[in-house]
């Protein structure tokens, strides 16, 4: 197949395939002359590929959801702070036996 018939078999626009070629991210092609050539096979193997890779990324994006740090706001963020190593403080005296 030539770049149109390659790009409507895949349903992207001829320059995006062109590019992902140029960038040695897209399907595996043949140039022959000034013609690059694109079989029917690689066309579907990398389909499989990008059908695995975005499979993997799913995954892994599922995987990580609900895993976000806890956000505390507070409307005086100083005094929250001085509250804070304040508790500490008194957790650490208490627990080394410091007077």
């Amino acid at each position: 197949m030539r770049y149109q018939e390659a790009a409507d078999y895949l349903g992207i626009a001829k320059g995006t395939l062109a590019n992902w070629v140029s960038q040695r991210i897209g399907p595996r092609s043949v140039k022959i002359g000034s013609m690059r050539l694109f079989r029917q096979e690689d066309l579907d193997l990398f389909i499989e590929e990008k059908l695995f890779e975005t499979e993997r990324f799913e995954k892994r994006r599922r995987r990580q959801r609900g895993r976000g740090a806890l956000v505390l706001t507070c409307p005086h963020p100083d005094l929250f702070l001085f509250s804070v190593m304040a508790l500490a403080a008194f957790l650490f005296t208490r627990v080394i036996g410091f007077q």
